[in-house]
């Protein structure tokens, strides 16, 4: 082989490693392999006939052309390929915050079109749904900001519109429409839930035509205990059958085979078979449903099914009691994250919710002011977050601390009493110091200061004491302002006490219910759902009804519905399972619609109303509350309980002591005249 035949061939090698550089650029362009594969194996003979040093000067020849040909058909390719990566890549600047890297080309090509042999037809389809999706998005976005009774209908929904927020509602609702399963993930507290709702009322009532029930909402919350049947089908009591028993759909095949938008809260808590099951189906366009004593049914997927899940990150202190889920799993689905908001879009947001409470009205005199004391309160939530290092921690400070001080204040709650209950109750009383100090950095707060009013007249007969008073305030404030409650402290420090005592005065007299019993759960490791929620039963035959099997309800389940306060002590006991399926419970309800919580358990009613005067205090050990799932923190009221005996003088023990005998005297003297009044 000559030297310059040996050039020729560095050179042809060179382009041919710079072209496939080229592809491998980026993710998106990888059908042009198809075309360049080929391109190469021309080259490579080329090449090959050129390596024989035995061929004739005319094979010699041929070679020599071959490989001008080849270099000139590289050199064109090139060019092809270097303008398309230029387009995507200025198409694909726009588009990397709201479609992952990896699951671009997922979404933009068609199924059908991955075997498409013409690479440049390939890139131009990958262009015009860019194009496409870039245009719909837009539009979408543009009738958020301008059209009157779509930005009436986001105000009622209680969704603030933001820069952010309008892209990942625009882009949900586009896959939606299209049929994309989508998976939010974000820490707790970035509206991952409440996007997903607002998307789908607005498709219902913009978008939807009348008449049309598909594109309904079912929401259903995963947990480490669904099973497979939970979502698919399982047995329930019908009287009409001929033996007393029928198979019901679950939420899953309901949605797939009628076309519903299914939302999965808390995805990555479901167990790996139920996860495989979700995946196979959105694989195979077909769900295979087999029941005992029913023969295997397939069902079609629906075109106008569409499936939304969500998922906290899997990591913290709750790391490893989430699943973990693979690339495979992944890959279905297109991810959409939603970062922890930035202080600028959150005073956008307290605005936006200020005036949605109305707290802010047009024409207030003090409207400068009270937006100057938002201002200064977003400000505190930031600096305080960044002072107390509780990004970092379980008790993270998210929206719902800020949304939850402006609804106080619109209720004409003492805003000292406020900040204080929601910024400085989860901490013990040093960095509560610091916080009153933190006040005075800020012109709207500086000069509010503490009320001294006692415990309220008809509150329980205790041993008053500051540490006691300052819990109550608050406990009772955050109750009052629809906020549930976690009291901790440490062990034998009263928690179970104060926990009831405000339990039943909140049943008795906020809500004015004749109410003497206590309403309150010990929790351990062995408590299951079916002991606060109810389960299923063989019911007696001798009945009226003729049901089989029937729902016996638990105290929780009764709670919910009749509206009233519940403790449950020592939650930091409860298995995560426990903790998990009571995260829709507790998540905020905007409209009567939503104050449902579903209850699988109850096959004939596996959905009750969520009474509005329903409340849950719970009781945690101070060092252990970080062992509780953050996502289920997040949704509460964090109070410390102090010491109540410490700081106390001698006449203040001895009063206290005092108090002791006279109860334990009383008692005693009760539970004689009990046993004389039986004999």
């Amino acid at each position: 082989m000559t030297n310059e035949e040996k050039e020729k061939k560095k050179k042809k090698e060179q382009k041919k490693k710079k072209s496939s550089g080229l592809q491998e650029d980026d993710e998106i362009i990888k059908d042009l392999k198809d075309g360049q594969d080929q391109l190469n194996k021309s080259s490579s003979d080329s090449n090959s006939n050129g390596d024989n040093e035995d061929d004739n000067n005319d094979n010699n020849n041929d070679a020599n052309e071959n490989d001008d040909k080849a270099l000139k058909n590289i050199e064109k390719e090139e060019k092809n390929v270097s303008k398309h990566i230029k387009i995507i890549k200025e198409l694909k600047t726009s588009f990397d915050k709201l479609i992952p890297k990896n699951q671009s080309k997922k979404f933009l090509l068609d199924e059908k079109n991955n075997n498409n042999k013409d690479s440049q037809r390939s890139i131009q389809e990958i262009i015009d749904n860019f194009l496409k999706a870039d245009s719909v998005i837009k539009k979408y976005i543009s009738e958020f900001k301008s059209d009157e009774k779509k930005k009436k209908f986001f105000k009622k929904q209680g969704f603030i519109l933001t820069e952010k927020s309008m892209e990942r509602m625009a882009l949900l609702i586009h896959y939606i429409l299209n049929g994309v399963p989508v998976l939010f993930e974000g820490n707790t507290g970035t509206s991952k839930t409440r996007t997903t709702l607002t998307a789908c009322n607005y498709i219902k009532k913009f978008i939807q035509k009348k008449g049309d029930n598909e594109r309904e909402l079912i929401r259903y919350n995963l947990s480490a205990e669904t099973k497979i049947d939970d979502i698919i089908a399982k047995y329930v009591s019908d009287q009409d059958s001929f033996i007393g028993l029928i198979v019901q759909n679950g939420p899953f095949v309901d949605a797939y085979i009628n076309g519903k938008i299914i939302l999965f809260d808390e995805i990555n808590l479901a167990p790996a078979n139920v996860l495989q099951c979700i995946q196979q189906s959105l694989d195979n366009g077909f769900l295979s449903v087999e029941t005992n004593g029913r023969c295997l049914l397939k069902y079609k997927k629906n075109e106008n099914f569409a499936l939304v899940a969500t998922q906290n990150p899997n990591k913290g202190a709750f790391a490893g009691k989430r699943q973990e889920l693979g690339p495979e799993f992944l890959s279905r689905f297109q991810k959409i994250y939603f970062p922890d908001i930035l202080k600028e879009e959150m005073q956008e947001i307290a605005l936006g919710i200020a005036k949605n409470v109305e707290y802010l009205k047009p024409g207030d005199e003090d409207e400068k002011y009270k937006k100057q004391l938002l201002k200064d309160i977003v400000n505190l939530h930031f600096d305080w977050a960044k002072e107390t290092d509780s990004q970092a921690d379980i008790q993270c400070f998210t929206i719902r601390e800020i949304e939850s001080v402006i609804e106080c204040l619109s209720k004409k709650e003492d805003p000292y009493n406020v900040i204080m209950t929601i910024y400085g109750g989860r901490f013990r009383q040093n960095r509560k110091d610091k916080l009153k100090l933190k006040l005075k950095n800020y012109d709207t707060l500086r000069n509010l200061g503490e009320d001294n009013k006692p415990l309220p007249e008809n509150f329980p007969k205790c041993f008053v004491n500051d540490s006691l008073v300052q819990t109550v305030k608050s406990v009772l404030l955050a109750l009052r302002n629809k906020r549930n409650v976690i009291i901790v402290g440490n062990d034998e420090s009263g928690l179970t006490q104060v926990a009831e005592w405000c339990s039943k005065y909140f049943n008795k007299e906020i809500k004015s219910k004749k109410i003497d019993d206590s309403f309150i759960c010990f929790c351990t490791k062995n408590l299951e759902c079916t002991d606060l929620i109810g389960t299923q039963k063989i019911s007696d035959s001798s009945g009226d009804d003729n049901e089989l099997i029937k729902f016996e309800p638990r105290f929780l389940y009764e709670a919910i519905i009749e509206g009233n306060c519940v403790v449950l002590d020592c939650i930091n006991e409860a298995p995560s399972r426990v903790i998990e399926r009571l995260n829709g419970l507790l998540d905020k309800k905007n409209s009567k619609k939503e104050e449902k919580f579903e209850v699988p358990e109850n096959t004939t009613n596996p959905e009750i109303n969520i009474n509005k005067d329903f409340r849950i205090i719970c009781t945690s050990n101070f060092e252990k509350i970080n062992q509780i799932s953050p996502a289920f923190v997040n949704r509460f009221e964090v109070i410390v309980l102090e010491d109540q005996l410490k700081g106390l003088g001698d006449s203040k023990i001895k009063k206290f002591i005092e108090l002791l005998c006279n109860k334990y005297q009383k008692e005693c003297h009760d539970n004689y005249k009990k046993r004389r009044e039986k004999n």
